[in-house]
């Protein structure tokens, strides 16, 4: 294997975080399609996008092929940052923000080392450093483990996501109370309504110990 520069490695480098944000974007295709399918269809061609221009970088590191993706992935965090403080402009949740979930933040940092070693190797430069082959090997070891490490993380919050669900669209106490306004008065009691007159008094008291006066509307109400 010949000497590698840092500009190589970059670039591996970028296609290996890229790709790592396509498989959190697949992840959670299905969440999306089942609330608006356009926000499905919209990850699925983001996720191919990334999947695609990663694998080209490894054949490639021509600079057309990674302005391209580092323009996407700057957009698709211009998206993200877009959708977390004020909310799409359109779509059923319209103007509001949505959630900062794991597998979005997680996308979010390998979308960030995708543009930052992408813009890396595109640098003007009259020499690049060289690395030997081993040192090449071990540098690419590890990024690859860490990209591994931030991806496995977001795939699983990705196929576990629920989109807006508990992250501003909750509304159970809003119906916390049941009967509305009016809650019936409790049985027995006798409060706010006047004593019957005349012969009708003695049929409603069948208690010859004068239970009447021992309602249950004070201190016992549930």
């Amino acid at each position: 294997m010949r000497h590698q520069t840092d500009l190589r490695l970059a670039a591996v480098v970028a296609a290996l975080a890229s790709m790592g944000a396509a498989f959190i974007h697949a992840a959670v295709i299905p969440d999306h399609w089942r609330e608006w399918p356009a926000s499905g269809l919209f990850f699925a061609c983001l996720a191919l996008f990334q999947f695609g221009w990663a694998v080209a970088v490894l054949r490639t590191s021509h600079r057309g092929v990674l302005l391209a993706g580092l323009a996407a992935n700057v957009a698709a965090l211009g998206l993200w940052a877009l959708t977390r403080t004020s909310g799409l402009p359109f779509g059923p949740h319209a103007g509001e923000p949505e959630s900062i979930g794991t597998a979005g933040l997680l996308t979010v940092v390998l979308e960030a080392v995708a543009v930052l070693t992408a813009g890396w190797a595109m640098l003007p430069r009259a020499h690049a450093a060289e690395f030997s082959p081993w040192r090449y090997r071990f540098a690419l070891a590890g990024a690859a483990l860490l990209v591994a490490a931030v991806m496995g993380p977001g795939v699983v919050a990705g196929l576990s996501h629920s989109h807006g669900g508990s992250g501003g669209h909750d509304h159970t106490g809003e119906h916390g109370e049941p009967g509305g306004t009016e809650p019936a008065p409790p049985p027995g009691s006798g409060a706010g309504s006047p004593p019957p007159d005349g012969p009708a008094t003695p049929a409603t008291t069948s208690s010859p110990h004068g239970t009447a006066p021992h309602g249950h509307s004070e201190g016992h109400s549930h």
